[in-house]
């Protein structure tokens, strides 16, 4: 399982996305920084653990939110936060991101921002 789907199915909700944005999949493997072999072999199932970061390449090019490949789309995403990460993620992904909101009063959509904007600065202090 990757998030809420079954592995085989990540690929098909990639390829939906892609094509339902009019993008080619040479064209998204080169935004986000892949192969156009490897957004393949993602969408066919051959490649089945995509990073963090390509799944945020994926959800900034495509225009999808992040929870909409993890399969967990509008069911409430503070409950799949595991136990031991619980602490690091409020403190260090939320706060900083969410505008000082409590995190148990986000909202799914604030709560994937927040992780977004996580990912993109880390992503950024890792490339600088």
């Amino acid at each position: 399982m990757f998030g809420g789907v079954r592995l085989e199915e990540l690929g098909q909700r990639i390829r939906q996305a892609r094509l339902s944005r009019g993008v080619t999949g040479a064209q998204l493997a080169e935004h986000i920084g892949v192969s156009a072999n490897y957004i393949s072999e993602l969408e066919r199932g051959i490649k089945k653990n995509p990073s963090m970061q390509v799944v945020a390449g994926l959800s900034d090019v495509l225009r999808f939110p992040v929870d909409y490949f993890f399969g967990l789309e509008g069911r409430g995403l503070q409950r799949y936060i595991p136990a031991d990460l619980s602490g690091f993620v409020r403190e260090r992904i939320l706060a900083p991101y969410s505008s000082g909101a409590n995190a148990e009063e986000l909202s799914d959509e604030e709560m994937m921002d927040a992780l977004m904007q996580y990912v993109r600065n880390t992503r950024e202090k890792l490339e600088s």
